[in-house]
């Protein structure tokens, strides 16, 4: 007999026990929902590590390779990165020293750690990807190079290396192994010790001691672009008597590795060269370090992104490219020379002029930014010059469109201002009409606002040549028809690179030929100044706008904290 009645879910059902069996079209159904499952979460977890940074960069065939070079800095290089983008995070320790360094370059060069402890040393390739809302992360790699080694203890200097020859010729000689990477040889003879000594003003500053050995070798680092340098080497009796001493000189190449940049103009921001994915846009007028240099590209820092700008349009500092094969000495920062034939422009002689006050560094050197297609030129002209025994000495390079616009005013309300000599500043600066005050002072836009125009002089080791005028005199007695035969000979060499000149001032050049080819048409209202970030071979330093290092402290840079050592480099 079959009792009917009801389940928990009210469902009648008999006495009997009863079992649900699936279907085959049931099951099918359930394994393409647990499927269909299995792949919206693979699409999740993609999505994920799309939005964290995608690919994570990794390494090329190689090893993490540690030395100490005889100065006793450790000299690190590893393989690059398989991706361009990548920049490297450098992490050691050793003893009770710690340190984080970042770098773009797969080479770093670590000073002053302790002698005689263990050194660990481990890095990682980091690449900047935009997650949600546009936000920038960096994200590393899953692999990580490690080495670790002792560092050596600086033995005892004995009082005399037996085996070596007493006295002779050291030899001293120098090579360049990589561009502006220098080093010293010089044979081994009986000494006390070496000093290598390096030639700065009048002096000679002791860069490093080595124990006599029998063939010698000291690594110099990276020196400054276009330097000219003077090193010494003397072997040291233990009383402190120099038995013999040899010297060399010589230049370093010129390359623009690590010289500060400014864009004339805004600028698109690439991943790569010449194109790619576009980062975004750099603010005309930015100070950006150079990283590399591809073509016509230059790659760079900007905002925690790292991609590559035109480098026609930026100009470079000539200090740190050209170097010594130009003297500085802008006038304009301190104390400016514009004045009429001897009589004073009232605000203006003497004067730190508007958008100059960043341009003469802390340290008292300056900032010379110029275009960089216009500086090779310059420096085409500059080693023409050195040939004949004289050097070129620049007064001024960029101009801000503020300092244009100030000196022209400033100098416009004085013209009918009385002067010693009799009659007005109008009549002893344009003779009586023949000229005007735009022929001096731009009223709007000059070529020195474009980062095209130079201002400068002839020198030898006496000093400067002498010209009709003294630099800067904004008179009809600089006009070039009254040229002497030195200005002559310095619009020789600057025009023989494609510059032309101004009939009004013998001293002024401007690159019209490099400003038709790449249809310039900017100019910048304000002055540059040097800060921001920098790199060398021993890591990243951030500057301030007097170029001084931030150093020993914690800052907030670009929406990110970092850690500055008492050298100024930055971790974090």
């Amino acid at each position: 007999m079959w009792i009917t009645r009801r389940n928990r879910y009210g469902r009648r059902c008999g006495g009997r026990r009863t079992h649900t069996r699936r279907t085959r079209g049931q099951t099918q159904r359930l394994v393409r929902l647990w499927t269909a499952a299995a792949i919206i979460l693979l699409a999740l977890a993609a999505a994920f590590l799309l939005l964290r940074g995608g690919a994570r960069p990794g390494f090329k065939e190689g090893d993490l390779l540690a030395t100490v070079n005889s100065g006793g800095d450790v000299e690190l290089h590893w393989p690059e990165s398989d991706n361009p983008s990548a920049l490297y995070e450098v992490e050691f320790t050793c003893g009770g020293t710690q340190g984080t360094r970042l770098c773009s370059l797969p080479s770093l060069r670590l000073s002053g750690l302790p002698e005689g402890e263990a050194l660990e040393v481990q890095v990682r390739a980091l690449v900047n990807r935009k997650g949600f809302l546009g936000r920038s992360r960096r994200v590393a790699g899953w692999k990580t190079l490690r080495t670790a080694l002792v560092l050596p203890k600086e033995p005892e200097v004995p009082a005399e290396a037996a085996d070596l020859p007493d006295g002779g010729d050291l030899a001293l000689t120098y090579q360049e192994t990589a561009p502006r990477l220098c080093a010293l040889e010089w044979n081994g003879i009986q000494c006390h010790h070496f000093e290598v000594q390096r030639r700065t003003g009048e002096d000679w500053e002791t860069v490093a001691r080595l124990t006599p050995g029998e063939h010698m070798r000291h690594d110099l680092g990276r020196l400054v672009s276009g330097s000219w340098n003077r090193y010494r080497v003397a072997a040291v009796e233990a009383d402190g008597g120099i038995s013999r001493a040899e010297e060399v000189s010589f230049w370093a190449s010129v390359d623009p590795l690590y010289a500060t940049v400014w864009p004339i103009e805004n600028m698109n921001f690439w991943e790569n060269p010449g194109g790619g994915e576009k980062l975004g846009s750099i603010p005309g007028g930015t100070a950006l370090c150079v990283l590399a240099e591809e073509g016509k590209w230059f790659r760079v820092r900007h905002e925690e992104e790292y991609g590559w700008i035109d480098s026609r349009y930026c100009m470079i500092n000539l200090p740190e490219y050209v170097g010594d094969h130009c003297a500085y000495d802008i006038t304009n920062s301190y104390d400016s020379l514009f004045a009429v034939h001897g009589t004073a422009i009232r605000q203006v002689t003497h004067q730190v002029i508007p958008g100059y006050e960043q341009v003469r560094t802390a340290d008292g050197r300056f900032l010379v930014p110029y275009l960089y297609p216009c500086a090779q030129k310059l420096l085409t002209a500059a080693l023409a010059v050195e040939e004949d025994g004289l050097r070129l000495k620049i007064y001024e390079a960029f101009r801000p469109r503020e300092a244009t616009r100030f000196c022209y005013d400033t100098t416009e309300k004085q013209m009918n201002d009385p002067v010693e000599s009799g009659g007005t500043l109008s009549r002893l600066m344009t003779d009586n009409g023949r000229f005007h005050l735009g022929s001096f002072l731009a009223r709007t836009i000059s070529s020195h606002n474009r980062g095209i125009a130079l201002d400068l002089t002839l020198e030898n080791s006496g000093g400067e040549l002498e010209m009709q005028s003294v630099i800067h005199d904004l008179s009809w007695y600089s006009e070039t028809y009254r040229n002497t035969p030195n200005a002559k000979l310095l619009a020789g060499y600057m025009t023989a690179v494609g510059m032309t000149g101004l009939s009004s001032e013998w001293w002024h050049f401007q690159d019209d030929e490099t400003r038709k080819a790449i249809k310039l048409n900017s100019a910048l209202d304000k002055g540059v100044s040097p800060e921001g970030w920098t790199q060398d071979d021993g890591g990243w330093r951030y500057r301030d706008a007097a170029g001084r290092y931030v150093r020993s402290t914690a800052m907030t840079v670009d929406g990110r904290t970092y850690t500055f050592d008492k050298e100024g480099y930055a971790a974090g």
